[in-house]
């Protein structure tokens, strides 16, 4: 590496922020061109989420790293002021060979995947401070000060792409906030941390009284429906690949029918790792919102009358003992009719029914 282009690293980086699909081969280049064995673009700051890009040679390494919470227990995060300042950190800033002999980051952690040397590049965006971790193994030995010193030149750089990156996220989702409103529908997105940071006129309207935003978190009077949600976001947002929508989460009102929170990631957001947008909340007022069609219900599944209308209202947030008083049948006869619903709809609990069935509240396919 005594001869390198910056330029080429620059130009994969500023790629990689206009099409999130390129991260990882900009990854690749970095590894390559450093001499390196793999390279990791991971948040500094705040919490970390395992949708982060790496390149191939890490994929072992950076499970671990998350499935054992070493991310927790990361030794190289005390060199984080020292990256701030320099640009650049390695691991002989922060320890000595001794103790990286005896510590367990280093030998039950990196030793087993054969890594030991990293340099961190400071990558700023904003607020945000990610760092570009460059890995080399035990037989390749630490980076040079020569090399350090370039890295520190590259790391204003890099740092531009990276705002360029979240910026395109941000208008991405503020894209995704006017499309929810047009269509009437309430929606809050949430950051990496969890917390909820941009919603819709909509969500406003709808977020007051028992259930509101709250110290940038969607919170219901009933905490364990809070808790609820917190826990669905999690589960969402540390989805390794791809999108998803989880069965929604009850919030319920003094007086009032609930909130059914639909907890969402879209791939149109979270493929952008440096975006703020992580996950979104789809807000349904059951007041409001009238039940899925029985019509549409009956074709789709294949039920019987009875059976698409028990089912429409549990997809609107009711209760089975609910239900079944409001349409005049027993609990025994709401039961079997409910077993026979879970067969067809392919579905093991009631739960999981909600999620199928929510498609149509969500889409707002009504009578």
């Amino acid at each position: 590496m005594e001869s390198w282009n910056p330029d080429l690293i620059d130009k994969a980086f500023a790629e990689a922020a206009l099409d999130s699909n390129l991260w990882v081969k900009a990854l690749d280049i970095v590894s390559s061109i450093t001499e390196s064995e793999g390279a990791i673009l991971i948040p500094s700051s705040g919490d970390a989420l395992p949708n982060i890009p790496f390149t191939e040679s890490m994929s072992a390494a950076t499970e671990s790293y998350f499935r054992n919470d070493w991310y927790l227990r990361d030794e190289r995060t005390r060199g984080l002021d020292t990256m701030v300042r320099r640009g650049v950190v390695d691991d002989l800033d922060i320890s000595n060979i001794d103790r990286i002999k005896r510590h367990p980051y280093y030998q039950e952690f990196l030793a087993p995947h054969g890594l030991r040397w990293f340099a961190g590049v400071r990558v700023a965006s904003g607020e945000d401070l990610w760092c570009l971790s460059i890995q080399r193994t035990i037989e390749q030995g630490p980076f040079s000060e020569a090399e350090k010193r370039q890295f520190a030149e590259l790391s204003n750089r890099l740092s531009a792409s990276a705002a360029l990156a979240r910026a395109l996220g941000a208008a991405t989702a503020a894209g995704a906030l006017q499309a929810f409103e047009a269509s009437g529908k309430a929606v809050v997105l949430f950051n990496r941390h969890g917390e909820a940071y941009r919603l819709n006129k909509s969500a406003e309207e709808l977020l007051r009284g028992d259930v509101r935003i709250e110290g940038r978190k969607l919170a219901a009077r009933d905490l364990s429906a809070s808790a609820a949600l917190d826990r669905a976001l999690h589960e969402l947002m540390w989805q390794r690949i791809g999108g998803g929508l989880l069965p929604p989460i009850p919030l319920p009102r003094r007086g009032k029918r609930p909130i059914l929170a639909y907890p969402i990631k879209l791939n149109s957001l979270a493929a952008n790792a440096l975006a703020d947008c992580q996950a979104l909340v789809i807000l349904v007022d059951v007041e409001k919102q009238p039940r899925p069609s029985e019509t549409e219900l009956r074709t789709t599944f294949n039920m019987t009358a009875a059976e698409a209308r028990l089912a429409g209202r549990l997809a609107a947030g009711e209760s089975l003992e609910f239900a079944t008083e409001q349409i005049g049948i027993s609990k025994e006869t709401g039961r079997n009719q409910l077993k026979s619903i879970f067969l067809k709809a392919g579905v093991k609990r009631q739960s999981e029914l909600v999620a199928v069935l929510s498609s149509f509240l969500v889409r707002g396919k009504v009578e």
